[in-house]
């Protein structure tokens, strides 16, 4: 029998070397299996200098050696440890130079959603310990937005519910869409290649990375520690608005506003821009009336500056002395109409006095009088002699008569 199988390989071309075997073993692998996910349980992990990470996933009757690259390592956001029960996602193939068969994985996750929140709590802790998450890093939300970019997908129901939002309550401005998956394995790479575009598509006032809710699972992607780098390190000032109220995901840590949900984010961007908008109205109104303001402001300067010029020009001083001279004249006047009607007094009263002593008064009150013939008031008995012709003046008359011894 030996012999006759012998026999029929008479042609060496149908002999296949071990390559050979080896390649149609690994095409024939490659071809069967496409990427797909696998559960098992992380055994013999070897970290390798180059970062590559070399494994073993096994359950309770079988295992496959396993293999995660460097570069897709760091996509991960999560440090796989020996023991993890975890699910991996990736392809078969074959190592030809030793003809292993192995699982090349691509992404990995602990299995179960307590696995997920304990790699969500490590890296978690990891990214606040180095600062990522400071709010003093986060940059400040415009007063104002007029240009928003606006990361998600296309058919979800996060884009619908903020554009609706956007339009009820009359936002004016610039919506830009990049769309992007936001669940699965794709999303962390197109989620930070979408956030790329809208940097260099700007600029941009403000960037809304949003989805709507889901599980754990659903929202595993932005947890994906490269997205919450690039978050972090965006230029555009970033809304993270993930989920529903209660979803946490770490891209709402980095980022520098976190929305509770897509609609919150409109809220509060046209709430902003509400704001804004009455302060702009408030401060048109107030420039518009400031011209009549200030008008006013300067007739009663230009008044106050007239008055108190026409007080200090020569017009004004002539008047004034005009005024005071006039005043001064009707004092003297008076003055001297009071001096007048004094010594009008005193004449009077002197006059009455002279009166009552006069020659005539006295005679009318009985007294008399000598002359001589000659007019001369005789006024002492020793200047008349003996037979001397005198008059007596009365008050009626004159008596002539004779001196006798």
């Amino acid at each position: 029998m030996q012999a006759d199988l012998f026999e029929t390989v008479q042609d060496s071309s149908e002999i296949l070397t071990v390559s050979q075997l080896t390649r149609e073993i690994k095409g024939l692998l490659e071809t069967r299996f496409p990427p797909l996910w696998i559960r098992g349980e992380i055994s013999n992990l070897k970290v390798q200098p180059s970062g590559h990470r070399y494994f073993i996933l096994k359950d309770s009757t079988s295992q496959i050696k396993s293999v995660l690259f460097k570069g897709d390592f760091s996509h991960l956001g999560y440090t796989p440890l020996e023991g993890d029960e975890c699910v991996a996602f990736g392809s078969v193939n074959v190592y030809e130079p030793r003809g292993d068969y192995q699982f090349r994985v691509k992404h990995l996750m602990q299995d179960g959603t307590g696995g997920l929140r304990l790699q969500f709590d490590r890296l978690k802790e990891k990214l606040f310990n180095e600062g990522l998450f400071d709010q003093e890093r986060k940059k400040e939300l415009p007063e104002f937005v007029r240009r928003v970019a606006i990361i998600t997908s296309i058919r979800g129901a996060a884009l619908q519910d903020f554009l609706s939002i956007m339009q009820r309550r009359g936002w004016i401005g610039e919506i830009s869409i990049f769309p992007c998956s936001v669940q699965g394995m794709k999303a962390p790479t197109e989620l930070i290649n979408a956030i790329d575009s809208a940097t260099n598509h700007g600029p941009f006032d403000l960037a809304v990375l949003t989805r709507g809710g889901g599980s754990i699972e659903d929202l595993w992607a932005f947890n994906n520690e490269a997205l919450v780098r690039r978050v972090a390190s965006c230029k555009i000032p970033l809304i993270s608005a993930i989920g529903h109220q209660t979803d946490f995901v770490l891209t709402d840590f980095a980022s520098d506003f976190r929305a509770e949900t897509p609609t919150a984010a409109a809220e509060w961007i046209t709430s902003q821009n509400t704001r804004k908008r009455d302060q702009i109205n408030n401060l048109q109104s107030r420039l518009s009336e400031a011209p009549r303001l200030i008008m006013a402001q300067l007739r009663d300067k230009i008044s106050l500056l007239e008055a108190q010029l026409a007080n200090h020009s020569p017009q004004s001083k002539m008047k004034n002395y005009h005024q005071y001279l006039d005043d001064f004249s009707q004092r003297m006047d008076r003055v001297m109409e009071q001096s007048i009607t004094h010594n009008i007094y005193k004449v009077n009263s002197l006059g009455s006095r002279l009166e009552s002593n006069s020659l005539k008064s006295v005679l009318n009150r009985g007294f008399s009088y000598i002359e001589n013939l000659d007019g001369n008031v005789i006024d002492r008995a020793e200047k008349l002699k003996t037979d001397d012709l005198i008059k007596i003046v009365f008050q009626d008359g004159k008596k002539n008569l004779k001196v006798q011894k």
